[in-house]
């Protein structure tokens, strides 16, 4: 069954800015997907339109069956939203701001309760239970969001870059607890720019640049589609990307030089060159990272070498 349906979905903003180009996306029931793209690629857009919050231009979105515009009731009875510039109300209690929240979307206290002792258990917030959400510093707050939407047991849930601002421990621990949410059969609809992110949770993704969506699939489908299976790394200001380019496909981001060596001879040939040149170099398997710099490097964002 589909969670979520979108079809030839366009935004645009004033006269003629397009912030999304008819897009057209499905999302089946029970699955974590991953909306992955820059900033300002038309990830918030996209998320505001399906979680009601925002009219499209033109095309439609369908979430459980229900139309988002003509049905957006039904639908926002079904959803949680933790949007990216939300924040929690400063004057409650971590356990209050979940417990409240619960009880205005129609549970007893009782069950407010209980869920609210659950999620802040598995997200590590119990010992901040009491804790006036003023005081949290911005990643535990982030958190307290996430907490919230996770309680509602909701059908589709809706996080709008949920890790921002999270240490590398508690991402992860808001990744087990996205992860352990999917299982159940909820659906989980997550944007990041975060490419870690996107192979530690979702099970298919989508990357969208400029508004549209550029390629999509399953995250192991998608990454075996990839012509090189390692990727080195070194400090652009101290090589010579000309030397490096008899190793293989050399792509500069940023200060850093990224090379696909083409087979397992030139990684060794490459790693013995940078050993020679006191080059600092790291050599890892590809990612959802080569991936995203192969789909918009004919966008003009990096320069190939």
């Amino acid at each position: 069954m589909e969670a979520i349906s979108a079809e030839r979905l366009v935004k645009i903003y004033g006269n003629s800015f397009h912030a999304l180009k008819s897009i057209t996306l499905s999302v089946n029931s029970g699955r974590v997907f991953s909306l992955l793209g820059r900033n300002g690629a038309g990830k918030t857009t996209l998320l505001r339109i399906m979680a009601t919050q925002l009219l499209p231009t033109s095309g439609s979105v369908r979430v459980l069956g229900y139309d988002v515009v003509k049905e957006a009731t039904e639908v926002r009875k079904r959803i949680a939203v933790v949007p990216q510039e939300s924040k929690p109300m400063y004057l409650l209690t971590v356990k209050e701001h979940v417990k409240y929240y619960l009880m205005m979307r129609g549970l007893s206290m009782a069950e407010a309760s209980e869920r609210t002792r659950k999620v802040l258990d598995e997200l590590d917030l119990k010992e901040y239970a009491n804790t006036l959400c003023m005081k949290l510093s911005g990643g535990l707050k982030r958190k307290v969001l996430v907490a919230m939407a996770i309680a509602t047991e909701a059908d589709v849930v809706f996080l709008d870059e949920p890790t921002t601002g999270l240490d590398p421990i508690a991402r992860r621990v808001v990744w087990d607890v996205i992860n352990s949410v999917a299982t159940s059969g909820q659906t989980i609809f997550l944007t990041t720019h975060n490419m870690y992110e996107v192979e530690a949770v979702a099970e298919e993704f989508a990357l969208i640049n400029d508004g549209e969506l550029i390629i999509r699939g399953h995250v192991d489908e998608v990454q075996r589609m990839f012509p090189y299976k390692m990727r080195a790394e070194v400090q652009a200001t101290a090589s010579d990307p000309e030397e490096l380019s008899e190793f293989g496909k050399v792509i500069m981001v940023g200060r850093r030089l990224i090379i696909y060596p083409r087979n397992e001879e030139d990684s060794k040939r490459l790693y013995e060159y940078c050993a020679t040149k006191s080059l600092k170099v790291s050599i890892s398997p590809v990612g959802v990272e080569d991936l995203f710099i192969k789909e918009v490097l004919a966008h003009g964002v990096y320069e190939e070498r």
